[in-house]
């Protein structure tokens, strides 16, 4: 005969014990909660540090510099470039802790490529990263009559400066690595991101275009690019996200931007002068990973820092804005979002 074994539990016990495990369970929900509240408000509200910037000297065909601005725990102490004021502290070491992730940078043309140019009219934006925890390399890109070949080249070279550099080797980390671009520099974004320019597509979209100059003087019409082949740059990077601010997208077709696939933030200006259909709007339609779009008031330049006053005179069409613009503000308005949109794909 089978012997089955009861025990018995009193009510009042079999409640207590429940109320037991409720209590215990909803102990741990509320510390659950607090712990995701806490990791959210971390996330919200990133470490911040003070800006520091050096310049490396790059070996190349043509030597050049790089502007580097990086965090730093060091007050911050501007000082003048040229006519530009430079918010952060000279030559500081950088901030301790893990390791940062990198972001390079390409300006614009400078006038005209053949004099280079220089990443100071975009310096209060590149610290403003530096302060949000980012290493910021910016070639001064030499001047260049191959500058789709060259300056692809020199964000490389830049890169790998910053990593054989003993102040940075160890703290940088290129396994998180962002590329941003104005202009001119965010055709070289793009191409250092992996894209295939198409000369042959940028001579058709020009012909007769009399209207875009910002994108077409200069480029031949007669037939000569018909047969061009776009070709994938040897200094292509392992870019994870962009940051394009009126690229120069007409350069590009569809099938030359297939391997760019990562997350990118586009910027257009209302009042530019480089046509946004086709270039803009037709490198947000081309690009495989559609982009988060974003548009400001201004013209093409209202992304170079507010100009000191003594340069407004000299290069207006790059300092002076429409009544209506505020340009400090539209600063303001994309140092956070470009912060935010780096924080969460790097």
């Amino acid at each position: 005969m089978t012997r089955i074994h009861a025990e018995y539990r009193s009510p009042e016990l079999d409640w207590t014990s429940r109320g037991v495990a409720v209590h215990i369970r909803a102990l741990f929900l509320v510390l659950a909660l607090l712990v995701a509240g806490a990791s959210s408000a971390q996330a919200a509200d990133p470490q911040r540090f003070h800006a520091g910037v050096t310049r490396l000297t790059v070996k190349d065909v043509v030597p050049f510099d790089a502007l580097v601005a990086y965090p730093t725990d060091v007050a911050e102490v501007p000082f003048h470039d040229g006519p530009w004021i430079i918010a952060a502290s000279r030559d500081a070491p950088i901030a301790s802790g893990a390791r940062f992730p990198i972001v390079l940078f390409s300006h614009g043309g400078g006038g005209t490529l053949k004099a280079g140019g220089s990443p100071l009219p975009y310096a209060a934006l590149l610290t403003s990263l530096a302060r949000k925890g980012f290493i910021v390399v910016a070639p001064f890109h030499p001047g260049s009559k191959n500058s789709l070949e060259d300056r692809p080249r020199n964000v490389h070279k830049a890169l790998d400066a910053l990593l054989a550099d003993p102040r940075f080797a160890t703290r940088a980390d290129p396994n998180r690595l962002g590329m941003m671009g104005f202009s001119y520099g965010g055709a070289v974004a793009l191409i250092a991101a992996g894209a295939a320019p198409g000369l042959a597509h940028l001579a058709a979209y020009c012909r007769g275009r009399a209207d875009d100059p910002l994108a077409c003087d200069g480029v031949p019409t007669d037939g000569s690019l018909a047969n061009a082949v776009g070709k994938r740059s040897p200094d292509a990077l392992a870019v994870k996200t962009l940051v394009l601010m009126e690229p120069w997208g007409a350069l590009f077709d569809r099938n030359g931007l297939t391997s760019v696939d990562m997350p990118t933030l586009l910027y257009r200006a209302e009042g530019s002068a480089l046509k946004a259909e086709g270039n803009i709007l037709a490198l947000a339609a081309a690009l495989p990973h559609p982009p988060r779009q974003e548009t400001v008031l201004g013209g093409h330049f209202v992304f170079v820092d507010p100009c000191p006053p003594a340069l407004e005179a000299d290069v207006p069409a790059m300092c002076r804005d429409a009544p209506a613009v505020d340009r400090a503000a539209v600063h303001r308005r994309i140092e956070v979002e470009i912060g935010d949109f780096l924080r969460r794909t790097l």
